[in-house]
């Protein structure tokens, strides 16, 4: 459904014209129309988001994430023990010395109690017992922890028949580094976040665009009050809307952003530019939604896909040397860097200032086609 841009009522393009503001949002409604009513625009939009969703599920059925994982050193034959096992929101992992409850607990990524011999017999003579326990917050779980700690505190009142009988000591890890699980977590975020800008952002403005010269809704729009920078602006005001709001979608089921998300937000904020100046460029120099979907799609995977790997894997020179001079690459290593710790590293800062400086070349060469051919965004000749 393409609707026209018409002139206010009884005003000739020469008359008094509305402001640039309105006739933006005028040609930005119309698109956004267009997106919530076509089905391709769509399937195209929901696409990041219906990925994401797959792979929560394939990750739900493979690893129940609602069992806590906990390290177990009895040194006797503790009735706790026994208690734990009977819950089935416990997973317990018994190892047979300190060093490996030490061992589960630093690269087993799980939480862990110490207990110590005649646990039991020191409950019951009223004696207040040590019980170590180390929570490990590694995996997210905090609320499934504090269930644990207060079912352990019950237990210990059931077992010693008395107040608070064994002195507990709670051990909370800091988590200074990110479980294996959270970085896998991050980079598969990363890759459906780059897939929101540059496989369904810039190919919907870019669609927009060459449907409309398709359609030769070019003139109609050329008659309007409006002209080529208001048709630019407008569609790329449509495409950032349809951006942020699949943007938000994922954030929110993902549960948020970890690490230094400030700085991921900027590093998203400064893409959105990124994004639209490809298709706005790409939407004034091809001339069929055809060309749009096969070579835009086609050089938008080539743009992404070597970021994406040389970030996850170590890649054999030259490709590794090639693919790290790749923009993306700096995007895609800026926002595993921010979102997998919380400081800002000079290597970060390094990313940071190469994506800016892509950014501003991107729109500025649009900026300059638009400057040399106008009516390309609206007519193909």
């Amino acid at each position: 459904m393409t609707t026209s841009i018409k002139p206010a009522s009884g005003q000739a393009k020469s008359s008094s014209a509305p402001s640039h503001w309105r006739l933006i949002w005028a040609i930005a409604r119309k698109d956004l129309a267009e997106v919530t009513t076509n089905t391709q625009f769509i399937v195209m939009s929901l696409l990041p988001v219906l990925i994401f969703l797959l792979y929560r599920l394939m990750v739900a059925g493979i690893d129940n994430s609602s069992a806590l994982d906990i390290a177990v050193f009895d040194q006797g034959s503790s009735q706790l023990v026994s208690a734990m096992q009977e819950n089935q929101a416990l997973e317990l992992h018994i190892v047979a010395s300190e060093a490996d409850l030490q061992e589960q607990i630093n690269e087993g990524e799980m939480s862990g109690v110490q207990i110590p011999a005649n646990f039991d017999a020191d409950l019951a003579a009223g004696l207040k017992p040590e019980l170590k326990i180390w929570l490990n917050p590694a995996r997210g779980m905090s609320g499934e922890t504090a269930v644990w700690q207060r079912f352990v505190e019950a237990e210990i009142l059931r077992l010693g028949q008395q107040t608070l009988p064994a002195q507990v000591e709670w051990i909370e890890l800091e988590n200074n580094s990110f479980s294996t699980e959270t970085v896998l977590d991050n980079y598969l975020i990363i890759i459906v976040l780059t897939m929101v800008f540059f496989l369904t952002g810039t190919n919907l403005v870019a669609l927009l665009v060459t449907e409309e010269k398709e359609k030769q809704m070019g003139m109609v729009l050329m008659n309007s009050p409006a002209n080529p920078y208001h048709i630019a602006l407008g569609k790329a005001l449509a495409g950032s809307v349809a951006i942020v709001f699949v943007l938000s979608l994922v954030i929110l089921l993902n549960g948020g952003l970890t690490g230094n998300w400030p700085l991921a937000l900027l590093y998203l904020a400064i893409t959105l530019p990124v994004s639209l100046g490809i298709s706005i460029l790409a939407g004034s120099l091809l001339h069929t939604s055809k060309q749009c979907n096969s070579w835009l799609g086609v050089g938008m995977i080539l743009f992404l896909i070597p970021a994406w790997f040389s970030t996850l894997l170590e890649l054999p020179e030259p490709f590794g040397t090639i693919f790290s001079l790749m923009p993306t690459h700096f995007l895609v290593q800026g926002l595993t860097d921010a979102f997998n710790s919380s400081e800002v590293s000079a290597a970060n800062g390094r990313n940071l200032t190469f994506w800016l400086a892509f950014m501003m070349v991107i729109v500025a060469i649009t900026l300059w086609r638009l400057q040399q051919n106008p009516k390309s965004i609206v007519a193909s000749r």
